[in-house]
């Protein structure tokens, strides 16, 4: 693990990772645990971090996108980091694209912000993956649009299957992090001070 990818680590542990018990999860499952990731991808360092470890994992798919994006709003500010990084350091054009809940009730219309022509390549990105139902609602809304998928990054897979069912769908499934890599779920320690929400990604 590199010295930045391992910083990004401890800021997960230290700001995200809320230890408790009675999380409903948006499966509807229990957990004793929750990474709040809003933590991280609200805070300028952080995101910084995510946005360069996401270009680095970009960087090794077989086909690199010319686009970024996933569902709202796990997706919006990582992607919008990255496109912004990409710029700054000169490299190929990077677009967001992001795949609204529901379609937006005026205007455009759009269910997908900053739709791209048909055919366009696209890595899918999320903030957690659980079960992986919202990065494959994502993916099957780009898909609908005419967008290619050619990757899924995540910042955290819960390891609790989401991963390997993306796996059958999808090709290059990868998470910068997984939760093994959180030695304070097995001490039951890196409780945050707030009052954590009781909605689980």
């Amino acid at each position: 693990m590199t010295d930045e990818r391992e910083r990004l680590r401890q800021l997960i542990e230290q700001k995200c990772l809320i230890t408790s018990q009675g999380f409903t999860l948006s499966t509807g499952g229990k957990s004793g645990f929750y990474f709040d990731c809003k933590a991280v991808t609200l805070e300028g360092e952080g995101l910084a971090l995510i946005a360069s470890e996401v270009l680095l994992e970009i960087e090794a798919l077989p086909k690199r996108p010319p686009a970024i994006g996933g569902m709202t709003m796990g997706a919006d500010f990582i992607s919008a980091a990255v496109a912004l990084m990409a710029y700054q350091r000169g490299l190929s054009t990077v677009h967001a694209s992001i795949v609204r809940k529901e379609p937006k009730k005026h205007g455009t219309m759009n269910k997908i912000e900053n739709q791209l022509p048909i055919g366009t390549s696209i890595v899918v990105v999320d903030d957690v993956i659980t079960t992986g139902s919202s990065t494959i609602k994502a993916c099957e809304e780009f898909s609908a649009a005419g967008y290619e998928i050619v990757g899924i990054i995540a910042i955290v897979d819960r390891e609790a299957g989401g991963k390997q069912r993306l796996e059958q769908s999808y090709s290059h499934v990868r998470a910068l992090f997984q939760k093994s890599d959180f030695p304070a779920l097995t001490q039951n320690s890196g409780s945050k001070g707030t009052q954590p929400k009781r909605t689980a990604a």
